[in-house]
């Protein structure tokens, strides 16, 4: 405002004057740096004020800040600013949030003396925070889910259900004789309990077409023999030998884009007494996914293979020595072979992997 226009200058005494000259020297280096930048003071479509450049975006409760593979940071700033936008400006997160582990975490092998014993604990939340950390819009429909899309055929040596629970998953759950009856036309993952009970023909036959058309079929220890190398001949089968250790050495093999999500590299694995050793018969079409060095020294083949993948008609097949529970011979929260940087263990990272990739569809 030019205020000469307005008052005669004869008015104007000197102290008036000596007011409008410090006036102006005041808040001409507000305006001169507003001209310089060209922007307008902006403001948010829900009515905040925008943080200032150096202002740090508080942390959500709980939320943690993850490791990469080299133990290094993410490239994201710690105060949530995009790289790429213009300093100052605030980045709003959506609501599905966004993956960070999309691969294993690196971490060095594995040295177990024998009959050694780790301890650990992984309560509900433990399994949750990882889902959601690996998964997290995926985990925003876990409540609504249909429980028929993830069928559970229990039996006394592994309790599936019971990690399914911690991680929030809804299923619907039957002994290996009510599978007979059951309509498989809306699962889409399958899950077979390691256990004393024989599955009969005819669910035999079942399942082998649930695959056939495109079903997700896991299966633990002794279902090895009792089902796998029974409906999908050539493929796997026991060597028939079994393990003598409660706890191995485990590493991942070769790469999987889907299985290995948000596992790690090494780490211990657990087993009863009596687990049934894997022999691949054909190793063109079955991957291996974990071998143990200290189970090798036990098994046949000198493999010491821990778990495997392959493909059969549209669908797929895993199975995995050991169990997808935490074991008979561990009770309550107790994970023996919990992995400390991801807190569940590495063959229940694998287990879960396949389960999201058959709830989701995804090809492997």
């Amino acid at each position: 405002m030019n205020i000469h226009r307005y008052i005669k200058p004869a008015l104007l005494g000197p102290a008036f004057l000596c007011v409008v000259a410090l006036l102006g020297a005041t808040v001409a280096p507000v305006n001169a740096g507003e001209a310089a930048s060209g922007q307008d003071p902006v403001t948010l479509s829900d009515g905040q004020v925008p943080a200032t450049p150096n202002a740090q975006v508080p942390a959500t409760p709980n939320a943690q800040v993850p490791e990469t593979a080299d133990g290094q940071g993410p490239a994201t700033p710690p105060d949530g600013q995009d790289p790429g936008a213009p300093s100052g400006a605030v980045t709003v997160a959506p609501l599905q949030g966004h993956a960070e582990f999309e691969g294993p975490i690196d971490t060095p092998p594995v040295r177990l003396s024998a009959g050694s014993a780790t301890s650990g604990s992984a309560p509900p939340k433990t399994y949750r925070g990882w889902l959601e950390q690996t998964y997290p819009e995926f985990s925003l429909h876990t409540s609504v889910m249909d429980a028929d899309r993830l069928v559970v055929v229990s039996d006394k040596y592994d309790q599936a259900e019971r990690t399914l629970d911690s991680l929030g998953l809804r299923y619907r759950i039957m002994s290996k004789k009510e599978l007979d009856s059951y309509d498989l036309s809306n699962a889409q993952v399958l899950i077979i309990d390691c256990g004393p009970r024989e599955l009969s023909w005819s669910a035999g036959l079942k399942i082998r077409e649930f695959v056939i058309k495109g079903g997700y079929l896991f299966t633990t220890d002794w279902m090895l023999d009792r089902l796998d190398q029974k409906i999908f001949p050539g493929l796997i089968s026991w060597s028939g030998a079994m393990n003598k250790q409660r706890m191995y050495d485990a590493a991942i093999v070769g790469k999987h884009p889907e299985l290995f999500r948000h596992a790690v590299t090494n780490s211990s694995w657990k087993m009863d007494v009596h687990c049934h050793l894997i022999r691949v018969l054909n190793k063109e079409k079955v991957q291996v996914l974990a071998v143990s060095k200290d189970l090798a020294s036990e098994d046949p083949d000198g493999q010491g293979i821990l778990a495997v993948v392959f493909p059969y008609g549209r669908g797929y097949v895993m199975h995995m020595t050991a169990h997808f529970d935490r074991s008979q011979s561990v009770k309550g929260y107790d994970l023996p072979d919990a992995a400390p940087a991801i807190g569940i263990s590495l063959r229940q990272a694998l287990a879960i992997n396949y389960v999201v990739a058959g709830l989701s569809g995804k090809k492997l």
